[in-house]
């Protein structure tokens, strides 16, 4: 049977196609507007949570610790996480104090993350030109190491 029509071709990931990050505009706890283009020419990571969700709580303090602690204080770098749960003030203020985060946090993420292709307890890593690098696809703490690594390259 030499019938090709049964052999559709694999999509391999293709490392030079690049999704732009679709923008985004948030409230933070403090009150103040964040958009993504406020950003620019910064590696920007974006840590997608949910305000009561048990893995994104586990997973904040090693976002805080292996990502914000290392990267922080780079001019080129900012970390944001985004409520996707659309929680209000007091249950995103309620994941800040028990996880300890000291980056912003960002309220009503739900249709951002839906804009991302992306869910919860996620990692999302974009360049400096607006590039998602990197877009995880398990729960952030398993992807903290890759997610490290693609900081440590786009800052180089």
């Amino acid at each position: 049977n030499n019938d090709d029509d049964d052999m559709a071709p694999v999509e391999m990931p293709d490392e030079t196609k690049t999704t732009m990050a679709p923008a985004f505009e948030l409230k933070s706890l403090t009150g103040s507007t964040v958009k993504l283009s406020d950003f620019k020419n910064k590696v920007v990571v974006l840590f997608f949570f949910g305000n009561g969700c048990p893995s994104c709580k586990a997973a904040a303090p090693n976002v805080q610790t292996m990502i914000q602690n290392t990267f922080g204080s780079n001019a080129s770098f900012m970390l944001l996480g985004i409520d996707q749960w659309d929680g209000n003030m007091a249950s995103v203020e309620s994941f800040m104090k028990s996880t300890g985060v000291t980056f912003p946090l960002l309220m009503m993420g739900s249709a951002t993350a839906k804009s991302y292709s992306t869910t919860y307890d996620r990692l999302v890593v974009i360049d400096k030109s607006g590039n998602i690098m990197f877009n995880g696809m398990q729960g952030a703490a398993n992807d903290l190491a890759a997610a490290k690594a693609k900081i440590e390259m786009l800052l180089k």
